[in-house]
């Protein structure tokens, strides 16, 4: 059940956002959220073994990753921050589908 749950909450993400997504600036946020959301993944679930905290560590360095991009920038684009969120959410909810179990 849970695993039907997070592709209906894939689905509706990705069929919601790509109005947003093409400008080539909000795609490059969109690969570092992946790239960042990634690495939160792996890193907590190297620790723990525990996927739902994998997934909160994938989302939090993402959107960790996307406010100090945009700290950093003059101007607080919350649209770049969407994107680069969206991109953590997107793989820390990718990566449990296709990971074996032990």
């Amino acid at each position: 059940m849970d695993r039907i749950l997070l592709i209906i909450v894939f689905l509706i993400s990705s069929t919601m956002f790509p109005q947003s997504i093409n400008e080539k600036d909000k795609q490059i946020h969109f690969t570092a959220g992946t790239v960042f959301g990634a690495l939160g993944y792996d890193m907590i679930w190297q620790r723990t073994h525990n996927k739902k905290q994998a997934i909160l560590g994938g989302i939090v360095l993402s959107s960790a990753a996307g406010i100090a991009k945009e700290v950093i920038d003059e101007e607080f684009d919350n649209k770049d921050l969407l994107a680069t969120v969206l991109g953590g959410i997107t793989i820390s909810i990718t990566i449990p589908i296709f990971h074996r179990k032990h």
